[in-house]
């Protein structure tokens, strides 16, 4: 590749492409030259970082995440993995929480970046985007939308305060329960244990439809398809 790095723009995200033969000295000063050159084409973006082609540990993905935001006015969102329903889940989300913002909507949103086990409940206000799993016998409570880029094998609970427009997202959807604004939602079957994988599972997305919670597949035009019809 010309020079050890290379940045590649997809929907809501930058892949950052590094030569396996280079040193990370040089990756890390040819990424900074880069950016700085870049600025005012990336202006403030929010997006997801994905790092390609070599293997990083947490340290140097956050060093590398260092270096964008101190040369760019770039924000990250979160670093998102080369697995592309992944990258395309996260846009979508995005995608949707700035078509809410269009809207006038509340868009405050949180990131955890982990699995949520051990009989945890996570409660928060606004809407949350979860990196990782939850595991049955978790619960997570928001006011706003839940995204989980993983596998929801626990309990979601979106529109916490009456917020009938508010949706649940998962990549991989398998829920004990459901609940939006009130109404509730349960599978017939026990969810099973075992987490697909993220390259076999399809995306959906739980919104109410009248008085039920009704699943959708999603696509890049869900979010203003869904939005325009409601």
């Amino acid at each position: 590749m010309a020079g050890s790095v290379i940045i590649k723009s997809y929907n809501r995200g930058l892949s950052i492409h590094m030569d396996p033969e280079a040193s990370m000295e040089e990756i890390q000063a040819d990424l900074k030259a880069k950016l700085e050159e870049s600025a005012a084409f990336f202006r403030d973006a929010t997006v997801a970082i994905s790092f390609e082609d070599r293997e990083l540990d947490s340290q140097t993905e956050r060093d590398l995440v260092n270096i964008i935001t101190s040369s760019s006015s770039i924000k990250v969102a979160c670093i998102a993995g080369k697995n592309k329903i992944t990258q395309d889940m996260l846009a979508n989300a995005m995608g949707e929480l700035e078509f809410r913002s269009e809207l006038g909507r509340n868009v405050s949103v949180q990131v955890l970046k982990e699995t949520v086990k051990d009989g945890r409940i996570v409660d928060v206000p606004g809407s949350i985007l979860i990196l990782g799993d939850v595991y049955p016998g978790c619960a997570v409570v928001a006011s706003g939308d839940i995204y989980v880029f993983g596998a929801l094998l626990g309990q979601a609970f979106a529109g916490n305060t009456g917020d009938v427009t508010r949706v649940i997202a998962a990549l991989d959807m398998n829920p004990e329960k459901l609940r939006i604004a009130g109404i509730k939602y349960k599978p017939a079957e026990k969810p099973k244990w075992t987490i697909k994988s993220k390259q076999n599972a399809s995306p959906k997305l739980a919104h109410l439809d009248g008085t039920d919670i009704v699943f959708s597949p999603i696509d890049g035009n869900f979010w203003k398809r869904y939005y325009l019809d409601n």
